[in-house]
């Protein structure tokens, strides 16, 4: 069913939120000399946010990246060596995952009908 319009789902999600950020809003603090400290932290929201922006096959390359324990920015800062091995181990997670499925077809990944 296609729902046109803000969904009910869509505005208890923002108003949740709304509470979470709230919540967890940064109290403000007396000045300090450390230049970070005026960068102001992601709420919950800007993260709900950017993860949604996300496409699937990015969601896809977060969840394999997590189960290593590496982020994009750490893989990104790594030396061309290691930053291979662990793409190398994405291509091989994912290889398995599609060998691996039990609902997968014959002719699923290829068109040969022709």
């Amino acid at each position: 069913m296609l729902v046109s319009g803000p969904s009910i789902l869509a505005s208890l999600a923002a108003a949740t939120l709304s509470k979470i950020n709230a919540a967890t809003a940064a109290k403000p603090t007396s000045a300090s000399s450390d230049p970070l400290a005026a960068v102001p932290a992601k709420t919950a929201k800007d993260e709900f946010m950017d993860y949604a922006k996300l496409t699937p096959a990015q969601k896809m390359r977060a969840a394999m990246l997590a189960k290593l324990g590496v982020t994009e920015e750490q893989l990104k800062a790594m030396d061309p060596k290691e930053r291979q091995k662990i793409e190398d181990q994405l291509k091989e997670q994912i290889k398995q995952q599609v060998q691996n499925d039990p609902n997968m077809k014959k002719g699923s990944l290829l068109d040969v009908s022709a």
